[in-house]
């Protein structure tokens, strides 16, 4: 049987009861229970640091994935005649232009479009009028604001060829710089010398303006494709690289791409 002692406080004189067996029981629980917390503050504190961890490398690659976008597009266009001039280019969601696709050879290193002498010179003049709204959209003034590469500043191989013939024309393209993902509009423009109607005869070899075909695509980790559709044409001298979507003066030119679209892939690194 438990027994109960009394003791007596001399300054107060007062009594209180103790309990030798019940006083050990206390104390060892509360070691145990002393124990069993610090156990737990170390699991929680070595769970929460596996936790943050784990959130920094996802977060990590998350990131990586979202900064480091590579892909490969791969333009589809049919042509109706041989002679035509083209470009082929990409702009972000915000208008900013991202990167030149393709230029047909005579543009991108030999000078077309930036020779010597007046825009409708019979004998070699620059013809202003080839492509002006990738030619402005691009942005590089070659000197006294001429947008269009020289022979002397040419642009690279990778991204240039010979004039296509008619027919389709299939242009793989890697870029070179990293795209963030999101929505892009590729733009096609399309001219023909010679080309000329009832409303555009200018001289001996310009005739209708450049037409602008646009399309959109998602960059991200999925593939998306999309068909291009005419939304307008250049400026017939060249002076701009603006838009116009008036379309009623325009003929055969509107009849130079059949049709035209894209796919976009992402590539794994």
């Amino acid at each position: 049987m438990e027994t109960f002692s009394f003791i007596t406080n001399a300054s107060t004189n007062k009594r209180k009861w103790e309990c030798p067996n019940v006083m050990r029981f206390v104390l060892k629980n509360k070691r145990s229970i002393l124990v069993i917390t610090t156990f737990a503050r170390r699991v929680i504190t070595l769970s929460l640091g596996c936790l943050i961890a784990a959130l920094i490398l996802w977060g990590s690659e998350v990131f990586a994935e979202t900064k480091n976008v590579q892909a490969e597009f791969t333009f589809h266009i049919v042509l109706t005649d041989k002679n035509c001039q083209m470009a082929i280019w990409l702009v972000n969601e915000q208008g900013v232009f991202e990167d030149t696709v393709y230029v047909t050879r005579k543009v991108a290193k030999e000078g077309l479009g930036n020779r010597g002498g007046e825009i409708d010179d019979k004998w070699g003049g620059a013809r202003l009028s080839v492509l002006p709204v990738w030619a402005y959209q691009r942005g590089i003034d070659y000197g006294g604001g001429n947008f269009y590469p020289t022979k002397d500043k040419t642009l690279v191989d990778a991204i240039s060829s010979a004039t296509p013939k008619a027919g389709e024309f299939v242009w793989l393209w890697h870029q070179q710089k990293i795209l963030k993902p999101g929505k892009y509009y590729y733009y096609i423009e399309v001219n023909k010398s010679f080309d000329d109607n009832e409303h555009h005869n200018y001289s001996w070899y310009r005739g209708q303006p450049s037409v602008i075909w646009q399309g959109n695509l998602l960059v991200g980790d999925q593939i998306s494709e999309s068909k291009a559709k005419i939304i307008g044409h250049g400026h017939v001298a060249g002076i701009d690289g603006k838009i116009n979507p008036d379309l009623s003066t325009l003929t055969t030119a509107l009849k130079l791409i059949e049709k035209a679209g894209a796919i976009y892939k992402p590539v794994e690194n």
